[in-house]
């Protein structure tokens, strides 16, 4: 049985990295890397962008004082409180709980090898 089961992923829904300098780093994938998006959601702490074959990736800002290293996977889950949930009682390790923000829902974790992922819920 899957730790979290009928919550379980149901897809990648983008890639995410997190900017100590989120100017410099949004500079840094649009201008040096060449990304363009087909869409940019631009939030309060960074952008995400949906690229033109429908896959996303985003650049964010923590709040001042919060940092820890990030970047990875963000797993789609049906039901993330019942994920979250599922994953700590399974020993998983968070570094934040469930953060909301005007699309979705999102809680960065870790793997047993120190890699990061997050589950996440679209609104």
């Amino acid at each position: 049985m899957a730790v979290i089961d009928s919550a379980g992923a149901t897809g990648i829904d983008t890639v995410q990295y997190l900017a100590k300098d989120l100017a410099r780093a949004l500079a840094f994938y649009r201008d040096v890397i060449g990304l363009s998006a087909a869409k940019e959601t631009k939030l309060e702490h960074g952008s995400e962008f949906e690229l033109s074959d429908g896959n996303a990736f985003g650049i964010f800002k923590l709040p001042e004082g919060m940092w820890y290293p990030c970047g990875g996977a963000v797993f789609a889950v049906p039901d993330i409180d019942r994920a979250e949930k599922r994953l700590r009682e399974a020993g998983v390790r968070f570094y934040s709980g469930v953060m909301e923000s005007p699309v979705c829902r999102i809680a960065w974790c870790e793997d047993p090898e120190g890699n990061n992922f997050a589950i996440h819920q679209r609104k």
